[in-house]
Formats: structure tokens, C-alpha cells, sequence
């Protein structure tokens, strides 16, 4: 009877010890998870992308069920993104949200989605990549975000009253963020500098087709349309005086050339208007980037 009470003692001793051991293991596996992830995101804070993703890889390699699986799925994927690795980073911001329904960083990545659209120029597929995660959130910062994002698509566009709509959006969402006092301050320029004074370059076409010079000079091209006005009258009255002579051949030759200063004369009419409207999009289009990196805090 003795005997078996010290066998049952020692295997409580032995059941305990082996609780501690356990115990002790996976409070050492815990505390090294816990400084991998910092060193990889002090990595990451640091601007040294590259090292920051091996740093995420190993942890995730050592410990595929870290607590923290989510920030370094995201991190690597956002670490590609600013390596100017954009095809990359799309599919594993795409797979993010498959990958972690749960994670409070998976309208993040969604966000990042439509960053990536509206940095490839795909602007409309990047409104609607937004709207679509306006409808699915209601994150303060996620939804100024995409509101402030899909007024610079609307501005990149040419639709400035969408683009104001957008950013006043950005602006009374419910944070006091500082990207709300940028859409702000962008809507306030907008509203002041738009419409554009833009010409039309159907007009200017249609305008030097009727009195060569007159599109051009309505595109702002003082020089150019008294000079195609000039050119084209010259050719007009060779033509005119060889037909009053009854030089029929010649009259053939010089049409023919003056034809193409004709039509040459219309085009670049329509030219001159599109390149103005381009100019004064630009302008604005640099005084809101201006802005907006004067507001970065």
C-alpha cells in the first residue's frame, strides 16, 4: 500500500513537471514570436523593405499560427507594394482578405487594392474597387480614405464636381484626421478654379476650316493664326491669279500643295485646343499635388 501512494506521488511529481516544462516552452515560443515581430516591423518602420519581408517570412516559417500572421501577411504584401513591385502586391492584397476575413487590416488591404488601380491609371476600376469597400465598412479611416482617393481619381478624370463631392466626403467623415483637412483644403481649390477656360477643339477645327488661322486664334495662338492666315491667303491668291491667267496646270500644282498647308492648318488648330485644355489641367492638377504635399504633416 506504501508503495503504490509513492508510485501515485511520483506521478503527480512527474505530471506537474511536465505541465512546467510545457508551460515554460510556450511562454519562450511566445516571447520569441513577440521579438521577431518587432524586429521585422522595426525593420519595416525603418524604410528596409526588403529585410522587413524576410524578417515577416521567418516568423511565419517558424510559427505558421503566430498571433501575429495577419500584420505580417499585410506588411509583405504593403513591403513589395513600395519596392515598385505593384503586380506582386496586388495578388497578395487580393488574397488577403480570403486569407484573414477576421483581421481588422482586411479593409486595408482593400484599400491598397484601389491605390494600386489609381497608381496603374485605371481610375475607373479603382472608383469602383472603393465604392465597394464603402459598402462593406465603416471604419472612420478607411472610409476617408476611400473617399479622399476616389476625389483624386475623379480629379485625375477631369470630373471636378464629383472630385469636390468625393473630397467634402473625406472631409466630414468621422474622424478630425488630418487627410480630412487636405480633402479640405483640395475641395476649397476646386471649387475656386473650376470650370477650366477650356477651348473646344471641334470648334478650332471647324473654325480654320472656314477661315484658315481663325481655330487657332481661338486656341490663344496669336502668332501661329496670323501666320497659317498668311500662309493660306498666299496660296489662295496664286491659285486664284493662275485660273485668271489661264495657267490651269499651275493652278493644279499650287492647289495641291496649298491644300496640304490647308488641312495641315485645321489639324493643328484642333491641336492647339487640346494642348491648352492639357496645359490647364496640368496647372491645377500641380497646384493640388502642391497642396497636398504641403499638408502632409
Amino acid at each position: 500500500m506504501q508503495r503504490q501512494n509513492m508510485i501515485h506521488i511520483l506521478i503527480k511529481l512527474l505530471y506537474s513537471l511536465l505541465i512546467s516544462i510545457v508551460a515554460f516552452a510556450m511562454s519562450v515560443h511566445a516571447e520569441t514570436a513577440a521579438q521577431h515581430y518587432r524586429y521585422a516591423e522595426h525593420l519595416f518602420e525603418s524604410g528596409d523593405y526588403q529585410a522587413a519581408r524576410l524578417a515577416y517570412k521567418r516568423l511565419l516559417f517558424y510559427d505558421p499560427d503566430t498571433e501575429f500572421r495577419d500584420v505580417a501577411d499585410y506588411r509583405i504584401a504593403q513591403s513589395y507594394y513600395y519596392q515598385n513591385e505593384p503586380t506582386r502586391a496586388e495578388a497578395l492584397f487580393r488574397d488577403f482578405s480570403t486569407e484573414h476575413p477576421n483581421s481588422r487590416l482586411r479593409f486595408q488591404s482593400e484599400l491598397m487594392l484601389g491605390q494600386l488601380h489609381f497608381d496603374a491609371g485605371a481610375y475607373a476600376l479603382a472608383r469602383t474597387t472603393l465604392f465597394e469597400l464603402l459598402h462593406t465598412t465603416n471604419d472612420p479611416e478607411v472610409v476617408e480614405a476611400a473617399h479622399y482617393l476616389r476625389g483624386w481619381c475623379y480629379i485625375r478624370t477631369s470630373d471636378w464636381n464629383k472630385a469636390i463631392s468625393e473630397l467634402r466626403q473625406a472631409d466630414v467623415s468621422y474622424t478630425d484626421g488630418h487627410r480630412g483637412k487636405k480633402a479640405r483644403e483640395l475641395a476649397s481649390i476646386l471649387l475656386a478654379e473650376t470650370p477650366l477656360p477650356t477651348k473646344s477643339p471641334q470648334m478650332a477645327g471647324w473654325l480654320s476650316t472656314i477661315i484658315p488661322g481663325t481655330g487657332q486664334l481661338y486656341a490663344g495662338k496669336i502668332r501661329e493664326g496670323l501666320l497659317a492666315a498668311a500662309l493660306n491667303g498666299t496660296f489662295i491668291y496664286l491659285a486664284a491669279d493662275a485660273i485668271r491667267e489661264r495657267r490651269y496646270v499651275d493652278c493644279i500644282g499650287i492647289s495641291l500643295i496649298g491644300w496640304r498647308f490647308y488641312w495641315g492648318n485645321r489639324t493643328e488648330a484642333q491641336r492647339f485646343a487640346t494642348e491648352h485644355n492639357a496645359r490647364h489641367k496640368q496647372a491645377l492638377i500641380e497646384t493640388l499635388n502642391r497642396q497636398a504635399e504641403m499638408s502632409a504633416p
